[in-house]
């Protein structure tokens, strides 16, 4: 068997996920093990599920397997411009250089390595039913049917977390992200992740304040 990729799926709520990196990946993981979800891994050769594993696995991996179209696909999603920014790493905001080195940084991230396939291999067969996005977390997780109802939301706990996910950090909430950008920076960013202003919904100039 050729093992190597887990995902996070529910055979309960026939639901699987994809969690990209820096796009609250932590939190989204938490909730899923709350809602019950399980892990799994997929053979890379024949696509069957095996090894079902209580509780969700913190993981990167996007792949389909037998049978995923009677599952519906959820993602962890962020606006563009801020998930770059948190890629290349955070400055002190009391250094009077960030935004110049930051700048720099980024520049350097994308220019000097493979342009980072900002979507999921699997998009060319099927797009995601649903996606959590950062900035809209509780709003965003009551769209899937099976979550109004669940314990979790109904005990206040859902919204709780979601909250704590905000407001934890700034950065990961706020839109401290725009000031460091300008025009050349943002097309940067956009023509490299042309597919998530286009299948999240997030707009080209977002960055702007």
């Amino acid at each position: 068997m050729n093992y190597g990729r887990t995902i996070n799926i529910s055979q309960k709520y026939k639901f699987f996920s994809w969690t990209p990196q820096k796009t609250g990946s932590t939190h989204f993981t938490n909730i899923l093990n709350k809602l019950g979800f399980q892990s799994a891994d997929v053979d890379l050769e024949t696509k069957k599920l095996s090894n079902f594993r209580a509780g969700a696995k913190h993981n990167h991996t996007c792949v389909l397997f037998e049978g995923h179209s009677d599952y519906k696909f959820i993602t962890s999603v962020r606006n563009p411009y801020s998930m770059m920014i948190s890629r290349s790493g955070i400055i002190s905001e009391t250094d009077v250089n960030t935004k110049e080195i930051l700048a720099q940084r980024l520049e350097n991230y994308m220019q000097n390595r493979a342009p980072f396939n900002g979507t999921c291999s699997c998009f060319n067969e099927r797009h995601p039913d649903y996606i959590i996005r950062l900035e809209h977390l509780y709003e965003d997780w009551l769209k899937l049917p099976f979550v109004p109802t669940h314990g979790l939301n109904l005990s206040g706990e859902l919204e709780k977390l979601t909250q704590i996910r905000l407001n934890n950090s700034k950065n990961d909430g706020g839109d401290y992200w725009k000031k460091y950008y300008d025009q050349s920076l943002a097309d940067l960013v956009y023509y490299n992740h042309p597919d998530w202003f286009e299948l999240f919904g997030y707009d080209r100039n977002s960055w702007k304040s």
